[in-house]
């Protein structure tokens, strides 16, 4: 009798060389999958500079660990939706749908753990993972964010304002009165600029009088405005505008080494804090300039973590919804869908990243 065969694509990326990427076929036998495995057809998926930062941070924040690849090949993790194809769990019905942290991959097979009415967890012994938060699956017919007609938007931006929420509340726990002005760089970027519409938010309930300051390319400097994130948006070589003599956070998403100098030197002693959350700025990475930073780096799954455990699961899920509620309207008017299909477009849109020529006003949709 023959084996019921699946042949699927991957996307494979050379660790050594992230700008060298292959197409990677695998066969899964249908009928081999053991107890308690499931197998995902990927539906869709987003793609921004955020996932590039995944690619960068690879083996120093454990991103490659998610769903391995082979020999100094690793598959970048993405946030979108899947299909159930086949199960061998009772209570995981064939057809239904999922949205978590998914491979660059057509098909793949989790081993579901934690099964409750509105979600599972993946156990896989191949998944080495960092955080609770990218082990979890959502079952649509039962998340109350999911809507079918802001799928786009959900793939996108859900994920990666959940590093927004939890940042806010760090600022919040541990800023004081004496702080007047939080810059945060890559303004742009979607990350960013959830968090600047957070601080703005939250300043006058917190008693507090910081500006929130926006960093940004000449280019993406009037749609950064348009937003209405920022008390104020000044491109890097307008650094000069800024107010050095007060207290101030450098919240900083881009990675630029030679900026941060820059802004450490002008601000001294009055820089209380710099905060490292991403690498958006690719190019800087290779032309870094010599000094030291005095900085930490905020691990968003820690903070989550912490947050779940002091709040509880209900109360955490309650927040975070209401904060994403305020800003998804922000989001919709501000951004426009670009969708790809198929292996070569998905390439064609990781090296566009990887190049840092992606529109932050484009939310990218990418399907097999």
């Amino acid at each position: 009798m023959a084996a019921n065969l699946l042949t699927t694509q991957q996307i494979w990326v050379d660790k050594s060389n992230l700008s060298k990427t292959k197409v990677v076929e695998q066969e899964i036998n249908l009928d081999a999958l053991g107890d308690g495995e499931v197998l995902l057809k990927i539906d869709s998926f987003g793609f921004s500079a955020n996932n590039i930062t995944y690619a960068l941070l690879g083996d120093k924040m454990g991103y490659w660990g998610f769903f391995q690849a082979q020999n100094g090949w690793g598959i970048v993790p993405v946030w979108g939706f899947a299909t159930v194809l086949k199960s061998n769990v009772a209570s995981i019905a064939s057809g239904e749908r999922v949205f978590g942290y998914l491979p660059m991959a057509s098909h793949w097979v989790i081993c579901a753990d934690k099964v409750s009415p509105t979600g599972f967890f993946d156990k896989h012994s191949m998944r080495k993972s960092i955080s609770p938060v990218s082990e979890n699956y959502l079952r649509c017919a039962q998340d109350p964010g999911y809507n079918a007609s802001k799928e786009a938007v959900q793939m996108n931006i859900r994920p990666l304002f959940m590093t927004s929420f939890v940042l806010d509340d760090f600022v919040a726990e541990h800023i004081d009165t004496n702080v007047q002005s939080i810059i945060l760089t890559s303004a742009s970027s979607k990350t960013a600029y959830g968090s600047a519409h957070l601080l703005l938010k939250h300043r006058a309930e917190r008693e507090l009088t910081y500006s929130v300051i926006g960093l940004t390319s000449p280019a993406n400097k009037s749609f950064t405005e348009q937003l209405g994130c920022y008390d104020q948006v000044l491109c890097y070589d307008e650094l000069q505008q800024l107010d050095v003599k007060q207290g101030a956070w450098i919240l900083d998403f881009a990675g630029n080494k030679n900026v941060l100098l820059k802004l450490q030197l002008a601000y001294a002693h009055n820089l209380q804090r710099m905060i490292f959350i991403g690498a958006t700025d690719v190019q800087a990475q290779a032309n870094r300039a010599e000094g030291q930073l005095v900085g930490e780096v905020f691990f968003a799954p820690a903070q989550v973590k912490k947050r779940i455990q002091q709040w509880g699961q209900q109360k955490f899920t309650e927040q975070y919804a209401q904060a994403w509620q305020s800003f998804l309207q922000l989001v919709e008017s501000n951004v426009d869908v670009a969708e790809y299909c198929g292996v070569n477009a998905m390439q064609t849109v990781y090296q566009h990243a990887l190049a840092g020529k992606l529109s932050n006003q484009n939310i990218n949709v990418i399907k097999f």
